[in-house]
């Protein structure tokens, strides 16, 4: 679909769109969240998988890959939370599905602040050939922590019907 340049409304007339529009993705005719939430979600997963695999396959390279993993994630992580934030501002305050859009919200910045700590523990180390324990376990917990709120996310659409854009 092409992109629409200026909104229109139901009875015809037109108007620029707003910044809150643009984020959420309506001149494309596509929620932009549900675009860029992959990145930080393969990023985390990715980073976790590096660092098992310095311990036990002997790549020396995988924790300073896992560390530039982690860096691309938390930018994908930006990008996922200021779209999520323009979804949010369109739910209307007290209710069910803007509750739930935020305890997905916190769950998400905890887990990437588990990320930013494991990318302050690590840089200085990044070159080491295995990961140390510690750098795993924060990589688990943010794991763990995103899929909880990821699932969140996905109950919102599949079980609550939510959809974007759909005021």
């Amino acid at each position: 679909m092409p992109i629409q340049v200026k909104h229109r409304s139901p009875n015809g007339e037109t108007r620029p769109w707003t910044f809150r529009e643009i984020l959420r993705g309506d001149p494309i005719d596509r929620p932009t969240h549900p675009m860029v939430v992959h990145f930080p979600v393969a990023g985390y997963i990715g980073a976790l998988a590096l660092d098992v695999l310095s311990r036990a396959g002997g790549f020396a390279g995988a924790p300073l890959a896992a560390t530039w993993v982690i860096v691309g994630a938390l930018v994908g992580f930006a990008g996922a939370a200021v779209f999520g934030l323009a979804d949010r501002s369109f739910m209307k305050p007290g209710s069910r599905i803007r509750t739930v859009a935020t305890r997905h919200m916190l769950l998400q910045y905890v887990a990437a602040a588990i990320v930013a700590l494991d990318l302050i523990v690590r840089w200085t180390h990044r070159h080491v050939a295995h990961a140390r324990l510690l750098w795993i376990a924060l990589d688990v917990v943010a794991v763990v922590v995103m899929t909880i709120g990821a699932d969140l996310g996905g109950q919102m659409v599949f079980k609550m019907g939510y959809r974007v854009g759909g005021d």
